[in-house]
């Protein structure tokens, strides 16, 4: 089942960076699932079927299916409190079409805190549907007081409402921020891009924008306004609102940098290595024109890592070999084996055998050069096995003799043994019987010493004495 879902959701973030992801509701499905592989081998041993149960259920109730929700609850929520048939008994009643004065505003803003307090009394005694069915109220209600009091209502709301699985009411808080947000790019001059169909288009007249023109006000607003379509899990939203915050954020105090590289790791964390990639690459070039060595290294770090991700190979080599030159400009040499690995398990897997073993033997020439034998025998036992895929016997045997000595500089036991094993099999399959005995004692020698795969090595032992 593992591989299964692995496949699938690497092969759809593939698609999706091609282009060809067509569902969106299908495309947040199995990132969350990826999401969910992920969280399963960091905590492999220690699995419930609780934290399963509730990975899934991220994936069922993704935004992008609010759809779904029952069109009467959705009319109901989604309307205007003054307009409605059914008005709410705790507006008060005008004779005349007018605006509610202060203290009207004051009445209703009391009453709405006390119906916040309700629900979140009922969550506490257990009755959840009722306490969401309060807060549905206010948070209609709160229109009446103006966007900022509703925004704020529906920050406080969403953390709750996805914490406690409610599908429904993350959908519809979704529906709502993000009419919200229509509102503020035609405040802004910005063209929406989840315009409504003719029967949802809205009669009422305009409402009034979150943002007030306030330059600083609404770089803040808008950024609580993306960090709450990310908490609804609605990213293709929350993404528009970071792009208009790169727009507006003035270039000299490096707030749009900052956006940018908000935007990027959002990306990461959802799998969009693309757009992640070309965030990245524009950071490394403002990095580079302001000669910030340290910012540059940072972001072709990161640059690495995306095209990596996004198994664009070749331009992850590319960024890796740049990356080894500013780490010897910055005197960091010691990173090089780390990144020279890097680069030859790409060839590798690229099929660019030449070229993987000249940066594996570099990289076990830089590892030994700063002692960090572990890695060393890391490269080794790795050269080692491709030398076997290529069936260059001599070269892997050699490799794995050389392996020997580096396990014994890492205090590794159970890695010498390995290394015997391994020279064994292939004297063995070489008719070298002699050899291979040797080799298969001495691994037997340690296994004993560690109480380690005796049973196994006494018979490869019997096996090859009896030919």
């Amino acid at each position: 089942m593992y591989n299964r879902l692995r496949y699938s959701c690497s092969r759809f973030s593939k698609e999706r960076s091609k282009g060809r992801a067509k569902n969106p509701s299908k495309e947040r499905a199995h990132f969350e699932i990826e999401r969910l592989i992920l969280a399963l081998k960091l905590s492999a041993g220690r699995i419930v079927a609780s934290t399963i149960i509730s990975a899934l259920w991220i994936a069922i109730a993704s935004p992008v299916l609010a759809q779904q929700v029952d069109p009467v609850i959705r009319a109901d929520f989604l309307e205007n409190p003054l307009t409605s048939e059914n008005r709410d008994p705790l507006l008060p009643a005008l004779s005349v079409d007018r605006e509610y004065s202060p203290l009207e505003r004051q009445m209703i803003a009391r009453d709405l805190d006390q119906l916040a307090q309700a629900a979140q009394q009922l969550l506490k005694a257990g009755q959840i549907s009722e306490a969401f069915a309060l807060w549905r109220r206010e948070l209609k209600l709160r229109r009446v007081l103006g966007p900022q009091q509703e925004f704020a209502a529906i920050q406080r709301v969403t953390s709750i409402a996805w914490n406690r699985q409610r599908i429904t009411d993350v959908q519809l808080l979704t529906l709502r921020t993000r009419e919200i947000w229509d509102t503020i790019q035609a405040s802004l001059g910005v063209a929406s891009t989840d315009a409504k169909a003719p029967d949802e288009a809205s009669s009422d007249a305009p409402e009034e924008s979150l943002v007030s023109g306030a330059p600083t006000a609404d770089l803040a607003t808008l950024n609580e306004l993306a960090q709450t379509f990310v908490t609804l899990r609605d990213i293709d939203s929350s993404v528009e609102v970071y792009q208009q915050l790169i727009a507006l954020s003035p270039d000299e105090d490096g707030t749009k940098q900052l956006q940018q590289l908000t935007l990027a790791a959002l990306h990461l964390e959802w799998f969009h290595f693309a757009e992640a990639t070309n965030l990245y690459l524009t950071l490394l070039n403002q990095a580079k024109a302001q000669g910030d060595i340290a910012q540059e290294r940072v972001y072709l770090e990161q640059l690495a890592y995306s095209y990596q991700q996004a198994d664009a190979l070749l331009n992850a080599n590319r960024a890796q070999t740049d990356l080894l030159e500013l780490y010897r400009a910055m005197g960091e040499e010691e990173k090089f084996p780390e990144v020279m690995v890097a680069i030859a398990q790409n060839y590798r897997q690229l099929n660019l055998h030449t070229s993987a073993i000249d940066y594996y033997r570099a990289a076990y020439r830089e590892a030994q050069r700063f002692e960090q034998f572990s890695f060393s025998a890391q490269v080794l036992n790795d050269l080692g096995s491709l030398y076997e895929s290529l069936a260059l016997t001599e070269d892997a045997l050699g490799t794995y003799s050389l392996l020997i000595p580096v396990e014994q500089q890492a205090y590794n036991d159970y890695g010498i043994m390995n290394a015997h094993d391994k020279i064994g099999q292939l004297q063995r399959r070489q008719g070298n019987d002699l050899e291979a005995l040797k080799a298969f004692e001495r691994a037997l020698v340690i296994a004993d010493r560690l109480s380690l795969r005796e049973a196994y090595f006494i018979e490869q032992i019997e096996a090859v004495s009896q030919r």
